[in-house]
């Protein structure tokens, strides 16, 4: 039986993944492990026994961004209809990217580390079910996808990093204007069909964030 980390060992790499997500919010994803260790006053050596590589600290982070993500949607209560809990996802994976500034430095850079690494396909089967129940209840038009969802939180959250509570609140009153065009009783025409499917839009939503060759070069990179 693989022996258990140390306790203090497993709180030692929960502090580097917080601080690097920090360090990312503030500066691109060429944070090296060293300069990580540094920042934060922890031993370089205890840094690179947790993330040999920097491959490695990336994935790292990129898990805990999709665990908190997992964790947004398991926050949405049971109770209630369907279209709440649809509401309330939106609302909570909308602030869970605003709060996480470095979320898309990370995510641009795990494309570049693997972009065959999909770990948060595991949570579209509860976002499909979620919709699929809302559908049958007659409260969201058909047609609607996760990816629409996710999306939508990716682009209401992308206006401010971590919103003051007048942010927060000028977030919602967008979010309630993109649900009333989900409402099942606003459908006045057909969605288009959904132009990707789960793959092509993994690609999409982190390929998409990547600098162009010319922003690159305008940089001297």
């Amino acid at each position: 039986m693989p022996r258990q980390p140390r306790r203090d060992a497993v709180a030692n790499r929960e502090r580097l993944i917080d601080a690097a997500f920090e360090l990312l919010a503030e500066r691109d994803a060429d944070l090296t492990v060293r300069e990580l260790a540094l920042a934060t006053g922890h031993g370089i050596g205890t840094a690179y026994r947790h993330f040999p590589t920097h491959d490695d600290l990336i994935r790292a982070l990129y898990d805990r961004a999709v665990a908190r993500m997992g964790q947004s949607i398991a926050s949405v209560p049971e109770g209630g209809s369907a279209w709440d809990r649809i509401a309330g996802l939106l609302e909570s994976i909308t602030f869970t990217f605003a709060d996480f500034p470095a979320l898309r430095t990370v995510m641009r850079r795990m494309y570049d580390v693997d972009p065959d690494y999909r770990p948060a396909g595991a949570l579209t089967g509860a976002v499909e079910h979620l919709i699929a129940a809302a559908v049958a209840e007659g409260s969201m038009r058909p047609g609607i996808r996760g990816g629409d969802l996710t999306l939508t939180a990716f682009a209401l959250s992308g206006v401010v990093g971590r919103p003051t509570e007048p942010e927060r609140e000028m977030l919602s009153r967008q979010l309630s204007f993109v649900l009333e065009g989900m409402r099942a009783e606003n459908a006045a025409r057909p969605l288009p069909e959904a132009a990707m499917d789960e793959v092509e839009f993994h690609v999409f939503v982190h390929r998409s964030m990547a600098p162009t060759r010319l922003d690159s070069d305008a940089r001297g990179t």
